[in-house]
């Protein structure tokens, strides 16, 4: 489902809201996520870093995208008002970066730039400092806090996306455990699931995910009857990224084994119960402390997290952990993914997704709790 004007408009009107609140007169764009959302416009050319995709939004009037020219008709089809000035080839041209700020009315003006703890500039620090240049009186301000506090909230379309993707990792996941067979490896394993997410319809051109461990040491050692494995993966779907953590068994599961998972599973369930509007993210994190130490496990350390939010990137805020005081708020997508180490060194872990809703939360992702089983 190819993203609607109407929500690329919305996300402008909100972006717009807080640059209000935070005293900018526009905001300059070019890290990948950041572009994509508040254009739509979804492209491999950002990925090669001497051909910057920028994007400049206003806080009163259209918006300008500076772009590869062949790009240029791509980001019009999305934002109709834009007004797009499309650079050749390389170098990048860097006067036709000022030029549009001077023709967008910007020379004086209070820009909010790509520059806070959680932010990456898109646009090389060289280009950067050619524009303060050449415009002395333009002021740089810090765009992080108003970005991230319109990505925090989700709209419908993209809890809708978020939605399918962890529906295609699923039923990828049931495929690899129903075919895969004892005697082959990780490797092996890990591929499957990538395949079975191409199959679903992942695009990989903006990369799904899958991370795999084992209770072996070796990548390509095969796995035998009584080994665990466990995969951290999700399907892309218009961008947007499922983020799941299942485990499995080769074979039926031994007490030991099921008393493992029924652990987890219970430290996933303690945390979950700390999710609602209101509740801080360390609130969450504490939560599972808490539920950690009463099993006998090491508390969460000031640094570490045990889940965190989700959306057009994998890793988005805010953090479940303990220095990070977010209050939830409906329309805000975590990944709740408690986890711990056996003596032996296995990580333990599970994940699955909700969205905070007005009274709690509401899965868009579940199984986490079930244990799979590889026929031996």
């Amino acid at each position: 489902m190819p993203i609607p004007q109407a929500e690329i408009a919305d996300r402008h009107e909100r972006l717009r809201q807080q640059m209000d609140q935070h005293s900018l007169d526009a905001v300059l764009v070019g890290e990948r996520y950041n572009y994509w959302f508040l254009t739509g416009h979804r492209t491999r050319e950002i990925e090669k870093v001497m051909r910057p995709m920028l994007f400049v939004l206003p806080r009163q009037g259209d918006p300008v995208a500076i772009v590869y020219r062949q790009q240029g008709a791509k980001v019009k089809a999305n934002i109709p008002t834009v007004r797009v000035y499309g650079y050749e080839d390389l170098p990048f041209d860097t006067e036709l970066l000022v030029e549009a700020v001077k023709e967008a009315g910007l020379s004086t003006a209070r820009i909010g730039f790509e520059l806070g703890p959680n932010q990456r500039l898109g646009i090389a620090y060289e280009h950067l400092s050619a524009l303060r240049s050449a415009l002395p009186d333009l002021v740089m301000a810090d765009a992080g806090p108003a970005i991230e506090t319109v990505r925090l909230h989700k709209s419908p379309y993209e809890i809708e996306m978020l939605r399918e993707a962890a529906a295609m990792s699923a039923r990828a996941w049931e495929r690899v455990i129903a075919e895969f067979s004892v005697g082959q490896s990780e490797r092996e394993f890990a591929t499957a699931v990538g395949v079975e997410l191409l199959r679903e319809g992942s695009e990989f051109d903006v990369a799904g995910h899958v991370t795999t461990a084992t209770s072996r040491a070796a990548y390509d050692e095969p796995l035998q009857a009584g080994d665990t494995i466990w995969c951290d993966f999700g399907a892309t779907l218009e961008g947007y990224q499922a983020d799941i953590g299942r485990r499995a068994v080769m074979g039926q599961p031994s007490s030991d084994q099921l008393d493992v998972h029924r652990l987890v599973t219970s430290l996933f369930d303690r945390t979950l119960e700390a999710v609602r509007p209101g509740a801080r993210a360390s609130d969450v994190a504490k939560a599972c402390s808490e539920a950690m130490k009463q099993a006998g496990l090491p508390e969460l350390t000031e640094r570490k997290r045990i889940g965190h939010g989700l959306g057009l990137n994998a890793g988005e805020g805010p953090s479940l952990g303990l220095q990070d005081h977010t209050v939830l708020e409906p329309g805000m997508v975590l990944c709740v993914e408690p986890r711990f180490f056996l003596p032996s060194k296995e990580k333990i872990h599970i994940e699955d997704v909700v969205v905070v809703t007005s009274d709690g939360y509401e899965p868009i992702s579940t199984g986490a709790g079930e244990l799979a089983v590889v026929a031996v």
